[in-house]
């Protein structure tokens, strides 16, 4: 553990670290040199969490640091104590090239080449049986494996929380061989980073995988931390062949703060979005609120024949969701132009400003 402190001697945009007794959890630095670090959590105006160079630190600082920012430091001092100062900040490394890979992975179906062209990378037969096991697990559960814990297992394979699979092992002592194999082989990110590490820089499509996969990690450590919400992108093969890529947006009921504000707001409220571009139906748009037991819904589309097609299901939608327990306040379907229905579920998560992207995929 490395305890920061905040001298009363130092200016405000110091930040100063102490070492403790055991000397191998200590940063190595330099005088003058520049580092930067990511606030993990802010527990107070003046204490807060920090990531740098591979270690978890706490800080005592006079400069309030909010969670999710990206800090520029430089090196002050390295005895009697390590102090730095506080060169600026930014928000987290999701930068243009990264949205605009997301994108781009969404928009061509990535999920899709990386299956065609696996077997091009000279994998064993048993490892190209796990990948393609998992990819099915992925891409055809919502019509082979329907059911209340769907979505529960989309995310954990996806790969999105491959590293706190890892990091949970580790701190239940259960990182042995064995676990960790099967840990590797139920996950997407793990998988692929595991093929990656055995082929190298020819392997392109896996390592664009697994740096998509990342920065979609961190759009999402974002969304959860400004309104609560996360984006997957599910890929799925649809019974007559087709294989795309859907888009789904999940906000999670907020604590609201302000205790005026909080009488206001509607207690318990989750949305759920669902964007898929279907061959015949074209683009179509699920919105979803639930509140408790109660589920208010409305499609989007671009079609007047899928609208029809849409309407006509309704009924059935309606009886499965009452026969679980719920109750439909409304079901709709609308008209809208493609370039709205079509809008891509990442305009939605990202921070308004700093972006200038054509967001359709």
């Amino acid at each position: 553990m490395i305890y920061i402190t905040y001298p009363p001697s130092s200016s405000p945009s110091e930040i100063s670290f102490q070492k403790e007794a055991h000397p191998k959890s200590f940063l190595t630095l330099s005088k003058n040199e520049v580092v930067e670090g990511m606030v993990l959590k802010s527990f107070s105006l003046s204490k807060a969490l920090l990531f740098i160079k591979g270690r978890r630190v706490m800080a005592r600082t006079a400069v309030p640091l909010a969670e999710g920012r990206v800090l520029s430091l430089k090196v002050q001092k390295t005895v009697p104590v390590l102090a730095f100062k506080l060169l600026g900040t930014k928000p987290a490394d999701l930068d243009i090239a990264g949205i605009a890979l997301i994108l781009s992975a969404v928009k061509e179906n990535l999920w899709k080449s990386i299956s065609e062209n696996i077997d091009h990378y000279g994998l064993s037969r048993e490892a190209l049986s796990r990948f393609k096991e998992l990819m099915d697990d992925l891409s055809l559960g919502l019509f082979s494996k329907p059911g209340p814990d769907l979505l529960r297992l989309l995310i954990d394979k996806s790969g999105v929380n491959w590293e706190a699979k890892l990091r949970e092992a580790l701190h239940n002592k259960t990182i042995g061989r064995d676990n960790l194999a099967k840990l590797v082989d139920g996950d997407l990110k793990g998988l692929a980073s595991k093929f990656l590490g055995l082929k190298g820089e020819r392997a392109v499509l896996l390592k664009r995988l697994v740096l998509t996969l990342t920065h979609i990690q961190i759009l999402n450590y974002l969304g959860l931390k400004q309104e609560g919400k996360i984006f997957l992108p599910v890929p799925i093969q649809l019974p007559d062949g087709l294989f795309t890529v859907g888009q789904l947006l999940i906000q999670f009921p907020q604590k609201e703060r302000n205790e005026h504000r909080k009488k206001r707001a509607r207690k318990d409220l989750s949305r759920i979005t669902f964007l898929l571009d279907l061959s015949v139906l074209g683009p179509l748009r699920a919105d979803l609120t639930i509140q408790g037991q109660a589920i208010e819904g409305r499609f989007l589309l671009t079609k007047k024949e899928a609208k029809a097609r849409i309407e006509k299901g309704i009924p059935l939608l309606v009886s499965r969701l009452e026969e679980r327990g719920f109750s439909v306040l409304s079901m709709e379907c609308h008209l809208k132009d493609p370039v709205i229905v079509n809008q891509s579920l990442i305009q939605e998560i990202i921070p308004d400003e700093g972006y200038t992207l054509n967001l359709i995929a």
